[in-house]
């Protein structure tokens, strides 16, 4: 059992952080598209669909021309894409990230203004987190090996457990990510909101994979429809959206950790410079003994430490990722409540009835008072395991 816990702790740590030496892979999303026109500007009459098509393209350049990215699009024309598609879409090119454009509208025209940004809600997630634990398939596709290891283990709630941790983490990242774009889209726009907000939507269903959804503006608002309309400004919003990816990276890489081609040329730089320092140190004696020695049989000598030393420096960069990365998740277990608490943060009731709390879930709350999910769900009539704060569940 033990082997199984450490299996599959490994294969969720590895699930959560980006790697060292790849690309962070960015999956953009511009929202709507062919039949579908999205919003429609208030004066100009300009569609959300061509708005976002113009951003994703724009903020895509930006990506890939940062060798720390790789952009990929679930759209790249006018045409129309089913919202599952696009998460889809995502998870084929192993995105790392998923950004989804779009442009807000509202009936009360020029009263409501200002960009804001979007993250997965607990009900939306808790519904999905049912249809992952019925579908086997899609467990194997999320987890990797750990899929194989849950299916033919018999511990209780394992797999609940796992698909848990998964969920809180991809919902954590993308409110920290939405934190971050916010921050930079506030020096070039106004702000509708001023952190990230929870919201059920599609293209934000994915637990594997932390998602955003942005709202540039308001296309009912005459002024931020003529903003978004110049190609200029759409510009500055890709910008801002860039920039965001960029501090959200820098934030959760490894100190010291970069995949730039120019680190990795200074990098050898350096140790070529040292390299030549340790020559001069040795005595004459030994240069002279070395000298004697052909070109051949010095280059595979100098070319053996270095790839020693390569070697060595890679295994340590990655010992020191996934040490601070299992620390900042058990930080994060420890201070705060997620929906994979264990038993003994949730209070049991001795009447059978149980008053649901900020982060529970069904399956964090049949745990608790050892019961299935399905019990829970059957005795208080639930719709795809969701459940709201406040809510009275019978539990016996």
């Amino acid at each position: 059992m033990k082997q199984v816990i450490r299996f599959i702790v490994f294969s969720t740590l590895s699930l959560f952080s980006f790697s060292t030496f790849a690309k962070t892979i960015v999956a953009i999303d511009a929202g709507h598209g062919g039949k579908d026109p999205g919003a429609i500007g208030k004066n100009l009459g300009i569609l959300e669909k061509s708005v976002t098509l113009a951003i994703s393209k724009e903020l895509k350049a930006l990506l890939d021309a940062d060798p720390n990215f790789k952009a990929v699009m679930t759209r790249s024309g006018d045409y129309f894409i089913q919202l599952p598609q696009r998460t889809e879409i995502a998870r084929k090119h192993r995105a790392d990230l998923l950004v989804s454009i779009h442009a807000d509208s509202s009936p009360r025209g020029d009263s409501l203004k200002g960009a804001s940004v979007w993250v997965l809600s607990n009900s939306r997630a808790s519904d999905e987190m049912g249809k992952w634990l019925e579908d086997h398939e899609k467990q194997s596709e999320l987890l990797g090996g750990a899929g194989s290891v849950l299916s033919s283990n018999n511990e209780r709630y394992l797999n609940q457990t796992v698909l848990d941790l998964q969920f809180s983490h991809s919902q954590r990242a993308g409110y920290e990510l939405g934190k971050s774009i916010l921050a930079k889209m506030s020096n070039i726009a106004a702000l509708a909101k001023s952190s990230p907000q929870h919201a059920s939507l599609s293209v934000l269903r994915s637990p594997d994979i932390p998602s955003v959804l942005v709202e540039t503006g308001f296309l009912s608002n005459s002024t931020e429809e003529a903003k978004l309309a110049s190609a200029n400004y759409r510009k500055q919003v890709a910008r801002a959206i860039y920039n965001g990816l960029v501090a959200y990276r820098a934030k959760n890489a490894v100190a010291g950790s970069s995949v730039s081609k120019k680190s990795d040329k200074e990098d050898k730089q350096n140790k070529k410079e040292e390299n030549k320092k340790e020559e001069n140190k040795k005595p004459t004696s030994e240069k002279q003994e070395n000298n004697t020695q052909s070109d051949k049989t010095k280059l595979k000598e100098k070319g053996k430490k270095e790839d020693k030393k390569e070697d060595s420096a890679k295994t340590n960069k990655k010992k020191e990722q996934q040490i601070k990365e299992k620390t900042a998740l058990e930080k994060d277990q420890k201070n705060q409540p997620t929906k994979s608490d264990s038993q003994r943060e949730i209070k049991v009731s001795n009447n059978g009835y149980h008053i649901v709390q900020q982060d529970e879930t069904v399956y964090s709350i049949a745990r608790a008072y050892g019961t299935t999910p399905q019990k829970i769900s059957e005795l208080n009539n639930l719709k795809n395991y969701q459940i709201t704060v406040g809510k009275k569940l019978k539990v016996k």
